[in-house]
């Protein structure tokens, strides 16, 4: 590809550093359709772009680079689906909630959009309405897998977290998402090679 463009490897690790900041600098203003997963794939792109720019001043073989990518861009995308997944792990008193709808970060109905279930529930004689922790990715032309499962106006046990009730998980079994497969396959590549 670099050749097709007669662009070297730090050149394009430069383009990569501008785009990153440009992410980071969205999420941070809060400019962007889903400004955490913009701020985290800016600071992505910052390290896989200055690792390229650094390629070649520090004199590093380009398969080591790739092992140190894969190796990176691995953990980091793992990571997004383990601390989510932590984070439910502590929703562990069940109630009784009442579906409204789903919230989408992303364009609704074309490109790639990631969403979450919103419900409606009393703890202690507050209510609340919330967005649940879970959160999936679909193609914008596809019904949400929210609406799939769950039908506006009925009741479903959800789990909550006892020392942050505004906080609560649609099941206690671990699911893990596209990024997690994704992460799992660049880390079995840093392995392999």
């Amino acid at each position: 590809m670099w050749r097709y463009f007669d662009v070297d490897i730090p050149t394009f690790g430069i383009l990569l550093v501008v785009c990153g900041l440009i992410c980071v600098l969205m999420g941070l203003t809060r400019r962007a359709y889903a400004p955490r997963v913009s701020f985290l794939c800016g600071l992505l792109l910052l390290l896989c772009g200055g690792l390229m720019w650094l390629v070649p001043r520090l004199h590093i073989p380009s398969q080591s680079l790739t092992r140190i990518e894969f190796l990176l861009v691995g953990i980091a995308l793992l990571s997004v689906d383990l601390v989510n997944w932590y984070k439910r792990l502590k929703c562990t008193v069940p109630c009784q909630g009442e579906f409204l709808d789903i919230t989408t970060y992303g364009r609704r109905r074309s490109g790639l959009s990631c969403g979450s279930a919103v419900f409606r529930y009393q703890v202690d004689g507050v209510s609340y309405q919330q967005a649940s922790l879970e959160k999936r990715f679909w193609l914008g032309f596809l019904d949400s897998p929210f609406l799939k499962k769950y039908t506006a106006g009925e009741c479903y046990t959800i789990y909550l977290n006892p020392n942050t009730p505004r906080h609560f998980a649609l099941s206690r079994r671990p699911r893990f998402g596209i990024l997690s497969v994704c992460g799992v396959a660049l880390l079995a590549a840093f392995l392999r090679s």
